[in-house]
């Protein structure tokens, strides 16, 4: 269970880890571009997290709760990016259907994340970069 900033921090920094990633040969994905901003926010919020916990202890769950979110949303993300990049049978209602869940999903984790900054009274490196 997860019941601490640090906890929050390393879960961040696990999510961040763990994320896919594509070969660099690769050209231009949508994907894999929101991929490197959760990446950029999870890490360097995970740092920010772990920092804040060796300084002020474990925290109460109002405040490392925003951050375990993060963690959480940022992980449904990379999940549904995998889906709408991989299928067996092509399906363009399936993909916009996805594609649209991702760009919500992507509004709620930057809104997080600049709550998660505010706290940690300094800004968050990188921000997620939401199609409009």
């Amino acid at each position: 269970m997860n019941t601490s900033m640090e906890d929050a921090g390393r879960c961040l920094l696990s999510v961040a880890w763990n994320m896919r990633g594509s070969s660099p040969a690769r050209e231009y994905s949508r994907g894999e571009e929101i991929r490197e901003h959760l990446r950029l926010v999870c890490r360097s919020t995970g740092h920010a997290a772990c920092a804040w916990a060796r300084s002020h202890g474990v925290g109460s769950e109002e405040d490392y709760l925003p951050f375990l979110r993060l963690a959480d949303l940022a992980y449904e993300i990379d999940m549904l990016l995998l889906l709408a990049s991989s299928r067996l049978v092509p399906d363009v209602e399936r993909d916009l259907r996805r594609w649209a869940e991702i760009e919500e999903l992507l509004v709620r984790a930057e809104q997080l994340a600049e709550s998660t900054a505010r706290f940690l009274r300094g800004p968050v490196a990188g921000s997620i970069v939401v199609a409009g």
